[in-house]
C-alpha cells in the first residue's frame, strides 16, 4: 500500500522493504454527484513527514490492492496488463475475475483535515479527503446560450471549468433518448457541480468524479468492463438480496468501481438479476495493511434487458 501527496512525499513507496508503516484507510465512493470521501491513517510518522502530509486542498492519491509474486514467468504464469486507468488486471478478456490479484488507484483526490494524535505508544496521523473537492469549491461558470444549444456543449463547457481544477475526463455515456438541445435559452451563473446536477435532473443523467475523473452514465445505464464476484475470486460471506439488488463483499479489487457492473455467483442463494449482472452503486474500501484482507462492500442495482432497475415504483 501506498500514499502519495503532492509536495512530494511518499510513504511506503515499495520495492524491497521489509518494513512498511502501518496505513489503514476507509473509502466510499458512489454514482451521485458528492464528492467521494476517504478516512487515511499512517501509524508514526517521523515528525518532518508529519509537517510534510500537506493541507487543505493539497492532493493525496492512495495505491493498494493485491499483487502476484514476483518473478512470475513461462508456460501457466498469469499474464497481467495495465488498464486504460492504469491498474494492473489479468489479461482475460471482457470479464475480469480479479483471480490472480491486481492493485491501483483506489482513492485520488484533495485534503479536506489533517490531524496528528497520540494513541498509546502510537501517534496516528488522520487524514480525510474528498474527490475532487478543489474543482467542485472553485469551479465557476456564467455564460448564456441561446435557443437550440446542444445540451452535451453545455456539459463539455462546465467540464471546462472543471478540468482547469485538475478534472479529468473519462467515459461519457448519454441517455439514448435524452432531449439533444434547449427548447429555452439557457444560462449559467453557478459553481459547475450545481449546473451538472440541474442538467442531469432534467436529462436523465448521472454525472459523478471518480480519482478526480469526471465520468457520465444514463440514469439507467453503465460503463465499462463488467468483474465477477464469485467465491472462487474472494467473495466473503454470502450476497444479501435488496429489493432491487444485491449487497456483497468480497476482497479488494480496484476493477470494482461506481458506474461500472458486476457479475455475482453464489451457488447458496438465486441472484435477481439477468445473469447475475448488476451496476455499482455504492462501493466501500476497507483495509489496513498490519492486519486483515482488503475488501470492498458493493451496494448494486439489478440489470434486466440491459436496462438498470432503480427501483422506482
Amino acid at each position: 500500500m501506498r500514499a502519495t501527496f503532492n509536495g512530494g512525499l511518499t510513504i511506503n513507496p515499495g520495492g524491497m522493504q521489509e518494513q512498511q508503516l502501518k496505513v489503514s484507510f476507509d473509502i466510499v465512493k458512489d454514482v451521485s454527484s458528492s464528492a467521494n470521501t476517504a478516512t487515511i491513517e499512517l501509524w508514526n510518522l517521523s515528525e518532518s513527514h508529519r509537517n510534510s502530509v500537506g493541507k487543505e486542498l493539497d492532493e493525496i492519491t492512495l495505491e493498494a490492492g493485491y499483487m502476484p509474486p514476483a518473478g512470475m514467468s513461462g508456460p501457466g504464469a498469469l499474464d497481467f496488463r495495465r488498464n486504460e486507468s492504469g491498474i494492473f488486471v489479468l489479461d482475460q478478456g471482457q470479464v475480469s475475475t480479479g483471480s490472480g490479484g491486481n492493485v491501483g488507484i483506489l482513492f485520488k483526490g484533495a485534503i479536506r483535515d489533517v490531524e496528528h494524535k497520540r494513541q498509546g505508544a502510537n501517534i496516528v496521523t488522520r487524514i480525510s479527503c474528498g474527490d475532487g473537492d478543489k474543482a467542485i469549491r472553485k469551479a465557476k461558470l456564467s455564460k448564456s446560450y441561446p435557443k437550440g444549444t446542444p445540451v452535451k456543449d453545455v456539459v463539455e463547457d462546465l467540464y471546462k471549468e472543471l478540468e482547469k481544477e485538475g478534472v479529468k475526463r473519462g467515459e461519457w455515456k448519454f441517455p439514448d433518448d435524452m432531449k439533444q438541445e434547449f427548447k429555452r435559452p439557457y444560462a449559467t451563473c453557478a459553481r459547475c457541480y450545481r449546473e451538472l446536477d440541474t442538467i442531469g435532473r432534467g436529462h436523465g443523467f448521472y454525472w459523478n468524479l471518480q480519482n478526480q475523473t469526471m465520468e457520465i452514465i444514463p440514469g439507467d445505464g453503465y460503463v465499462g468492463q463488467v468483474v465477477l464476484i464469485a467465491p472462487e475470486t474472494g467473495m466473503i460471506d454470502t450476497p444479501a438480496i435488496t429489493d432491487n439488488g444485491v449487497r456483497v463483499s468480497c476482497l479488494l479489487n480496484p476493477e470494482i468501481r461506481p458506474n461500472r457492473r458486476v457479475q455475482v455467483r453464489s451457488g447458496i442463494i438465486d441472484m435477481n438479476a439477468d445473469g447475475g449482472m448488476y451496476r455499482v452503486s455504492q462501493a466501500s474500501y476497507r483495509g489496513d495493511n498490519f492486519g486483515g484482507d482488503f475488501s470492498v462492500e458493493v451496494v448494486g442495482e439489478s440489470v434486466k434487458g440491459g436496462k438498470v432497475d432503480q427501483g422506482i415504483r
